[in-house]
Parts: structure tokens; C-alpha cells; sequence
């Protein structure tokens, strides 16, 4: 098999892998998105049905607190209820005064803390001014609150950041799964005997997902399918990149371009575009005889190929042995014509001798 018959057969795999990898990778965001959405519908009715099921036993909560202090049989009773529900679910449920400020929260540790660090450095706090009050700290700090470094907070840690939008204890800022995990903040307006406000109870929810409701996880299969096309793909297009420039030098030789190499270089940065420009300018014809089959230069041989054995009867004139192409009609040397068989008519030498002639 000649260098050009086996580049030819290995452009012609890869262009068939490189479209059927891109044709699949074009697959994948519009699966992805089908997907994206049935896991969105998913999570959330979760999310509506968390709330449902915790806004109502928020409610149920408020009721029972009918003034400030609050009974601390019915703060033993709300912290029996929270540890319950928490094994499989974190909470902090908590209440504030209609001033803003804290009343009671459960668990109780994690509010003495949180309150001890608003406390402490409230001034710079109030002076950022990322959370207005204590209440907007406890309600966006309370469930990430093993991820505060109290150090953070000193003004010596944030003259580091001067200039900055935003400060360590942001609420984006700290690490963790959240985008793995349901978050809910629900409140509940607390009354006393004569129906008047005297604060709010407020309730965050901290549950952890399944990894199937949330985009970033799911068809792990999938996405690895894809991953392994893109692969493919990128393998392909690469074959190509080297199979073309490598066909242009096999067939320019064989037709006596010139300026091989400047033409090897346009098609490679121009991503093939000047393989289609040199297919269109390229010479018609080879710069001498090649076998059909084996494409290799015969020297002179009309019967049979030395290389390959292919017959070359029909590659040569019947009348005048005058190298022919397929397509032709007529030898162009005799006027003999091609589309008969071989053998019913051939004509005599003197014709073959005056054509010449003329």
C-alpha cells in the first residue's frame, strides 16, 4: 500500500470519528439542560415541602410564647422538640425583641458564642456594615458558625483587606457544601394575651441532600460519556492537524508543486481552510505515469504493474498504448475511441502513423 493510500485511509477514520464525537458533544447541553431541570423541579418541591412542614411548626411554637422573659419550662420544652428533629436536620431556632435584640436561642451554645462575638467587636461590625443589626448577623451566621475564626474580626486582620467589598465573616466567603445542602430561614411573628408583637421567632434549617437533586452530581455516567467524546474529539481533530499537511507533501511532490512547504504551513494554522484552496489550485495532472492501484511512477510498463500486479490494459490506449485516464472518451494522441471494448476496433498503423503526423 502506497504512503498516499494509507494517509488517505487514515483522514478519512479520523474525519469520520472527528464528526461523530462533535456530533455527539453537541448532545450534551441540550441533555444536560433537560436534566438540570427535572433535578431543579425536584429540589424544589423538597424545599417547598421543608418549608410547609417547618413553618407550621414554627407557628405552632410562637404560639405557646405569650411574653417576655419567656417561661423557661416552655424554653425546655422547644430545646426537647429542636434536639428531636436533629439528627437528621440541624437547627437553630431563636427569638428577638421587636428592638432587634436577642431573647433566647437553641442550641444555646452556639448563640452564647455568636453573641459573644457580635458583642466584642460590634463597632467594626456596624461600621462595615455588610449586617445591620445582631439579628441579620445571627440569621446569616447561625448555621455556618464552626467556620468562624473569631481572629478574623480584629482590626488588624481586616487592614489587610482595606479597600475591599467584602470581609472574611461574609456570608459567601465561608467554605463548605452548601450548594450540596438545603437552606431555609422562616420566622414567625410572636403575640402576647392582648394580641399585640413583642418580638419574632425565627427558625433556620440546615438539612444536607441527596447528591441526585443537585446539578453539580448528577449522571456522574453521563458526564463521564461525554467527557471521554470530548477526548475523542479533541484526538481527532489533532490526527487531522497532521494527516492533511502530510497528505498535501505526498501529493505535491507527486504533481510538482511548488512552494510545498508554505502551503504544509498555511493549512496548519489555518485549521484546513488552505487544504481546500490547494485541492482547488493544485496541478490537474501528475508530473509522471502512476499505477492506478498502488499510485507508485512505472518506468515505461504497459501490461501489468511490477509493484502491485494491477492490470493496466485499461489504463493505456488500445490502438496507440498512449497513457489514458478514466472518464476520457477519446485517446487523445489516435482518436480512438475509449468507450468501445478493447479488440473490436482498433485501428491500422497508417492511420496511427498520420495522426501522428498531423
Amino acid at each position: 500500500m502506497s504512503r498516499k493510500k494509507l494517509v488517505n485511509i487514515l483522514i478519512l477514520v479520523a474525519a469520520i470519528i472527528f464528526v461523530i464525537a462533535g456530533a455527539v458533544s453537541l448532545l450534551e447541553e441540550p441533555i444536560t439542560a433537560s436534566r438540570k431541570g427535572i433535578r431543579l423541579g425536584e429540589k424544589n418541591k423538597k424545599i417547598a415541602k421543608l418549608s410547609e412542614q417547618y413553618q407550621k411548626y414554627l407557628d405552632e411554637t410562637a404560639g405557646k410564647i405569650t411574653g417576655s422573659p419567656v417561661n423557661p419550662h416552655i424554653i425546655s420544652q422547644i430545646r426537647s422538640e429542636i434536639f428531636k428533629k436533629m439528627p437528621n436536620t440541624k437547627l437553630y431556632l431563636w427569638m428577638s425583641n421587636t428592638t432587634g435584640e436577642f431573647v433566647f436561642g437553641i442550641p444555646s451554645p452556639v448563640f452564647t458564642r455568636l453573641n459573644k462575638t457580635f458583642d466584642k467587636y460590634r463597632s467594626i461590625i456596624e461600621k462595615d456594615g455588610y449586617y445591620v443589626d445582631r439579628n441579620d448577623f445571627l440569621l446569616n451566621l447561625v448555621d455556618k458558625h464552626n467556620n468562624i475564626r473569631v481572629s478574623q474580626f480584629d482590626e488588624g486582620g481586616r487592614r489587610r483587606f482595606e479597600g475591599a467589598d467584602w470581609r472574611f465573616y461574609k456570608e459567601h466567603f465561608f467554605p463548605g457544601k452548601s450548594s450540596r445542602s438545603i437552606r431555609l430561614a422562616l420566622s414567625s411573628a410572636i403575640m402576647n394575651e392582648d394580641k399585640q408583637v413583642i418580638g419574632d421567632l425565627y427558625l433556620k434549617i440546615y438539612e444536607p441532600a441527596p447528591r441526585s437533586l443537585f446539578f453539580k452530581d448528577f449522571g456522574s455516567y453521563t458526564s463521564t460519556v461525554f467527557e471521554v467524546f470530548h477526548v475523542i474529539f479533541g484526538f481527532a481533530a489533532v490526527l487531522l492537524w497532521f494527516l492533511v499537511p502530510t497528505w498535501i507533501y505526498i501529493d505535491a511532490q507527486q504533481r510538482d508543486v511548488k512552494n510545498v512547504n508554505l502551503w504544509i504551513l498555511l493549512t496548519i494554522v489555518s485549521f484546513g481552510f488552505a487544504f481546500l484552496i490547494y485541492l482547488i489550485t493544485r496541478p490537474p495532472a501528475l508530473k509522471s505515469f502512476h499505477c492506478p492501484e498502488c499510485e507508485k511512477e512505472l518506468n515505461g510498463t504497459k501490461g501489468f504493474c511490477p509493484y502491485c500486479g494491477f492490470d493496466l490494459s485499461s489504463t493505456f490506449c488500445p490502438g496507440c498504448q498512449y497513457p489514458v485516464k478514466p472518464g476520457w472518451q477519446f485517446c487523445p494522441n489516435c482518436r480512438f475511441d475509449l468507450t468501445k471494448k478493447p479488440g473490436k476496433e482498433v485501428p491500422d498503423e497508417g492511420n496511427v502513423k498520420n495522426s501522428k503526423e498531423k
